[in-house]
Parts: C-alpha cells; structure tokens; sequence
C-alpha cells in the first residue's frame, strides 16, 4: 500500500504544480485517469483498522475517507476543475501524507521524474 501511495502523491504533485504554475487546464481528466489508484487506495483504508485506531477514532477517519470519495465523485461528474484541485491537493493529499512524505521532491522513478 505504501507503494501506492507514493506513486499516487507524486501523481497528484504533478496535476496540482502544474494547475498552479503552467496554468493547465487539464485536472480533471488528469483527476479521473487516477481513479483506479484512488479507488485501490481508499478501498485499503475503509477495508480494516490499518491505523489500529479505536473505534470511535476509525468511524470518524472513515467518514472522512467518505467524504473524499463523494467530493472526488462530485467533482468527475460535475467536470469541476476547482473542486476537482481541491480535493486532490487538500483531501487525497492529507490521506497521503499520513504516511510521512509532505516533502518528497522524487517522481516514481526516484530521479525526480514523474
């Protein structure tokens, strides 16, 4: 899962940098051609207690993996380039970053390629 992760915050890096600083309007169809690692992703945190988290705690973190999804949703169906940055940058992202890599600078292929 770690694997994937990584790949998929590199992922997401690249459509929010370059929505950002190259002005590419393309997010959304960049967004949706993510969906089967998103669905992968967020089907592993819902699946189980991966945190070991008490139940109280892992029935909010799940609402809140939830709540990405139908923004993630929301956004593909409405075409929302907006809505779309946002939820890639400020929900997918934050899921990602449990993992420790807010400040991962390398692409996939460790060189700093995506």
């Amino acid at each position: 899962m770690e694997a994937l992760a990584k790949e998929l915050l590199f992922q997401i890096n690249d459509i929010c940098i370059r929505r950002h600083y190259l002005k590419q309007t393309d997010t959304v169809e960049r967004g949706i051609g993510l969906s089967g690692q998103i669905r992968q992703f967020t089907s592993a945190l819902l699946e189980g207690n991966v945190f070991c988290l008490e139940e109280t705690e892992q029935a909010g973190f799940q609402n809140y993996v939830l709540q990405v999804l139908e923004d993630y949703i929301e956004a593909s169906v409405q075409r929302d380039m907006v809505l779309m940055a946002d939820v890639l940058d400020y929900g997918l992202r934050e899921l990602l970053n449990i993992f420790g890599w807010e400040g991962a600078k390398e692409g996939p292929d460790g060189k700093g390629n995506f």
